[in-house]
């Protein structure tokens, strides 16, 4: 069996740091991002040691993930365990952060590490898919 992968995706977000940091941070908001097809559930307990959990859906498929916040640190990085049935027996990490650029947009920084080799490529697809979703939702946000 081969050893655990990391993923790291990069995006230029059209919105301000502190509102992308809300819509990682608020059930209502990642509701409307947070999986690459299909609606969520999501429930959030936003503290070091709380947990969230989020319900992918998309017709009879429905996907479990759960968590538990390692580090929040307002606005700048938010870092949680992610547990799936698709990320093996041992929960994987995820690391975001976030810096204003020179136009006030943010710098978007997604590190998904200690994942099986076999699911490393459809998390990157998947990701990539969830931050499109939030980076449209946030420039529908009226300025």
């Amino acid at each position: 069996m081969s050893g655990p992968e990391s993923i790291e995706i990069w995006r230029l977000v059209p919105a301000p740091v502190d509102e992308v940091f809300r819509w990682w941070t608020e059930p209502d908001l990642l509701r409307q991002w947070m999986s690459p097809v299909g609606s969520v559930e999501a429930e959030v307990d936003l503290r070091v040691g709380g947990r969230f959990r989020i319900v992918m859906r998309e017709g009879d498929t429905r996907i479990d993930h759960t968590g538990e916040y390692l580090e929040i640190q307002p606005p700048a990085r938010l870092v949680f365990t992610w547990v799936s049935d698709f990320t093996g027996a041992e929960p994987s990490l995820v690391t975001v952060e976030l810096e204003r650029d020179a136009t006030g947009a943010t710098r978007l920084h997604l590190l998904h590490s200690e994942l099986p080799e076999a699911v490393a490529a459809s998390h990157r697809r998947g990701w990539g898919a969830m931050l499109d979703r939030l980076a449209a939702g946030l420039a529908r946000v009226p300025k």
